[in-house]
């Protein structure tokens, strides 16, 4: 049988299976380095089709090689999926929802992982048959949604060694399921998160001139720091000071000796990124100077631009034509999100994937990071027979 119709029936028989997988996923969320239900579901499922993965050194997450004989020390192809939830309480009501409370999938990495599971199964398949002439690696990273990310320990345990190329996919509520959309170059931007302490001696009210006037300190930087910073960096690009919270104080009639503010900071080029870091403590001292108050500002580096190779955006867009059709491929534009999938993006070549996720005729669909986040589920076998036919092929023509 010709490998394609072998992934395209394997995929149809295993789909209600990896269904339960990801609906059980989906109901037992956990949060990054805490994966060790999720973990267990990997290993379990993998082992039973005769696989050997291994736990990541850090505890949760794993590593799966797939080789044929004769093919022990040739490069591989690496396949990853985050396995990490969100602190959020889920808003959907489904038999699978969250049985835990402020935790769920609200990013779609249960659908990654159930995708990257039954990818495996396949190739285990292929290889039994012998349909498959090269390694693959499967990579369950954890802590995604950490910063710096999980990324990098899995890169420390080994993810990257022997790989030629290195793929994922990330659910798009904006695109509807049956399609995928890629992108050459840039298709995520840079993260850093920004939190800057302010400290005065704090006093009464009606007494303001003696002390440090450390609220509306607070309010220029809230006001006046995402304007400035675009004023110091070239436009171009793409610098977004954005902050989500901010604290002084607990009384209408007491001046605080101390708050804080806390956001993100993105940029859509490493260079844009790098200068906004280098410039933006000393401009938040200059902000505040007049206030009369102290100051220390953090910048916990995150994540760099995810960049996809052209030559891994023409292998992905080649598998999904092929298997899938013609028309299921599309182009997505850079977002600012982050995605830790960068960092190995860095170091070995290929690309990440916008995969549909949202119901066809849909008009819109809740977004990631959002408590009322779902997918239409037929994105699961989408995925599955995309990553197969894309890590079992030689070339990007396919056979």
């Amino acid at each position: 049988m010709h490998r394609r119709q072998v992934i395209t029936r394997a995929a149809e028989r295993l789909n209600d299976r990896l269904v339960a997988i990801r609906r059980d996923i989906h109901a037992h969320p956990e949060i990054g380095n805490a994966e060790h239900r999720t973990t267990r579901v990997i290993m379990d499922t993998l082992a039973v089709a005769g696989l050997s993965p291994k736990v990541l050194d850090v505890g949760t997450g794993a590593l799966c090689d797939i080789i044929p004989d004769g093919s022990k020390d040739a490069p591989m192809i690496g396949l990853r999926a985050d396995i990490d939830a969100l602190p959020i309480q889920e808003a959907n009501d489904v038999s699978y929802r969250s049985v835990y409370p402020g935790m769920c999938h609200a990013c779609g990495h249960d659908v990654h992982t159930a995708i990257v599971l039954g990818v495996g199964l396949i190739l285990a398949e292929l290889r039994e048959e012998e349909l498959l002439d090269h390694g693959v690696r499967l990579i369950f990273q954890p802590a995604e949604e950490l910063s710096p990310g999980g990324a990098l320990d899995a890169i420390d345990g080994g993810a990257l060694e022997g790989l030629s190329e290195v793929y994922a996919v990330h659910c798009d509520p904006r695109t509807d399921v049956g399609r995928i959309a890629l992108r050459t170059g840039a298709i995520t931007s840079a993260v850093d998160s920004v939190l800057i302490k302010l400290t005065s001696k704090g006093g009464h009210t009606s007494r303001p001139h003696l002390t440090g006037d450390l609220v509306g300190a607070l309010g220029a930087l809230a006001t006046t720091m995402p304007l400035l910073l675009t004023r110091r960096v070239d436009p171009r690009s793409g610098v977004s000071l954005v902050w989500g919270r901010i604290r002084a104080g607990g009384v209408s009639n007491a001046i605080p000796a101390s708050g804080e503010i806390e956001g993100t900071l993105r940029a859509l080029s490493v260079q844009g990124w790098r200068d906004a870091q280098q410039i933006l403590a000393s401009l938040a001292t200059q902000v505040v100077a007049p206030y009369g108050v102290g100051i220390h500002v953090s910048i916990t580096a995150g994540v760099p631009p995810a960049v996809n190779h052209a030559q891994g955006v023409d292998r992905f867009s080649a598998a999904a034509k092929a298997i899938i059709g013609r028309g299921s491929v599309g182009t997505t534009e850079q977002s600012l999100g982050g995605e830790d999938f960068s960092w190995m993006l860095q170091q070995v070549p290929g690309a990440l994937a916008r995969l549909g996720v949202r119901p066809v005729g849909a008009r819109t669909a809740p977004d990631i990071h959002q408590a009322a986040f779902n997918v239409d589920e037929a994105c699961i076998g989408i995925g599955v027979k995309v990553l197969t036919e894309l890590a079992s092929s030689t070339s990007a023509a396919g056979d």
